[in-house]
């Protein structure tokens, strides 16, 4: 806290100072401005490099992971193919039939008014429940 307060005050001294010394001397007061000038651009060239060097640092850091996300792009993304297929809609339940051959289950659901639907395989409790009803399944 006082020293807060002490250096509010330096600050306010070195301000005054330096106004007063561009009353009583300007040629000298112009010399000490650009001094300055030249003093803050090459601090905030310093700024400028630090910027740069940490942001090619991370971009480069970045990089090193690529491989991993192409490996897993190789064996999660369903649009690489022969790659394992984890979605649930490339994942098909289904019967074989006697010569091996995988094909889709569904029931076909006839109400009375003529409206069908198609739906996955129902279970026998299901067609009976439907049938109880005056639902034809097929």
């Amino acid at each position: 806290m006082v020293i807060g307060r002490l250096a509010g005050y330096l600050g306010i001294a070195l301000v005054g100072a330096y106004l007063l010394n561009a009353l009583i001397r300007p040629a000298e007061a112009i010399g000490t401005g650009a001094a300055l000038g030249e003093t803050g651009r090459g601090i905030a060239s310093i700024g400028e490099g630090i910027g740069s060097s940490l942001r090619s640092i991370g971009s480069g850091s970045s990089k090193l992971l690529d491989p991993l996300f192409s490996l897993k792009d190789l064996v999660y993304d369903s649009r690489t193919g022969g790659a394992a297929t984890v979605s649930p809609v490339a994942q098909n339940t289904g019967s074989l039939t006697s010569t091996s051959v995988s094909r889709p289950s569904s029931s076909t659901i006839t109400w009375s008014n003529g409206t069908t639907a198609s739906v996955p395989t129902l279970s026998a409790a299901a067609k009976s429940y439907y049938s109880n009803i005056g639902v034809s399944v097929t």
